[in-house]
């Protein structure tokens, strides 16, 4: 792999394929010794997302989450997940 003048490289398709890496995947990386360390930062689950919205709502309301709260959070993941699959979010 070569750096590019913009900082960027390209990983080879066969590695991508085999890792499940696609456009829009998160990837992190980590200095190891005089080395990098790159790996996939896997997108969050539903009961992840579902956590995150109850956390943040528990700050904001008393009530018990509604059938219509629910409705909401499987809005909002189906819309996430969308984004990620066209690599804008």
């Amino acid at each position: 792999m070569t750096v590019t003048t913009k900082r960027q490289v390209v990983l080879p398709k066969a590695m991508c394929e085999r890792k499940r890496i696609g456009p829009g995947t998160s990837l992190r990386i980590t200095e190891v010794g005089e080395g990098f360390y790159v790996t996939a930062v896997p997108e969050p689950t539903e009961a992840e997302l579902r956590a995150v919205f109850k956390t943040l709502d528990a700050g904001r309301r008393t009530r018990p989450i509604t059938a219509a709260d629910e409705a909401e959070i499987q809005e909002e993941i189906k819309k996430y997940r969308a984004g990620r699959r066209r690599g804008k979010a």
